[in-house]
């Protein structure tokens, strides 16, 4: 069973020793967020193991990381989007299908309408398991397909084990949603804001980066860790 409130500590380490050690990483990883590929190249280096933060060497490297992972992680959307098509094209037809059926009546209409809606939240949160793993897959042999190696990343997640990777994801949600509602609010206020919300952003970046690794190299057996 992983230990989600050591990874969790040990990835605020990782995060304010990053900052605090080198000062000047602050304005560039800050710009870094509004170039966004290049601040996943810099999530793709975390994701490769190590206890300190990389250095910003090869600034193309990073730029072509980043677009690896943007890419990785799009493919992963596209049945979201697709079943979001679907259900607003064929709504209508949809809730007939749904709600009616030769016995009569199952369900109401507003009944319907949550089914689907769950149904695309599970979609959701099954893409976000899988691709996490896929998408540090990725940045660690540098090649799209091993992102999105079914066979091999539901084996990694079982080694990691389905309810202990499940809760990390959980627990990355809620402390992603409590740091964006402040940044988001921030940006609304002024163009000042902006300042503020890109250095949260870039906190919970390298924070989110390191505390994945972690839950990734849980299900690495002991003798393949480097």
């Amino acid at each position: 069973m992983i230990d989600i409130g050591a990874y969790a500590e040990e990835s605020v380490r990782f995060t304010v020793a990053a900052i605090r050690t080198h000062p000047l990483r602050i304005p560039v990883l800050m710009a870094m967020v509004i170039i966004f590929p290049l601040i996943m190249g810099y999530a793709a280096r975390i994701y490769r193991g190590g206890s300190d933060a990389p250095d910003f060497s090869h600034p193309r490297s990073l730029l072509i990381d980043g677009i690896r992972l943007i890419l990785v992680s799009f493919i992963y959307t596209i049945p979201i989007f697709a079943a979001i098509m679907i259900i607003i094209w064929q709504s209508e037809p949809l809730l007939t299908l749904i709600s009616h059926a030769e016995r009569g009546l199952i369900f109401s209409e507003v009944g319907a309408v949550f089914f689907l809606i769950l149904g695309v939240v599970l979609l959701y949160a099954i893409i976000i398991l899988l691709s996490m793993i896929g998408v540090i897959r990725t940045a660690r042999s540098g090649r799209i397909r091993d992102g999105f190696a079914l066979g091999e990343i539901l084996s990694h997640i079982d080694r990691i084990g389905g309810t202990g990777y499940v809760s990390a994801v959980i627990f990355y949600t809620v402390i992603s949603l409590l740091a964006s509602v402040p940044a988001g609010y921030l940006m609304e206020l002024s163009l000042i804001g902006y300042i503020p919300a890109f250095f949260i952003y870039m906190v919970v970046t390298l924070f989110a980066a390191r505390y994945f690794t972690l839950v990734f190299e849980a299900g690495i057996p002991r003798q393949k860790q480097v």
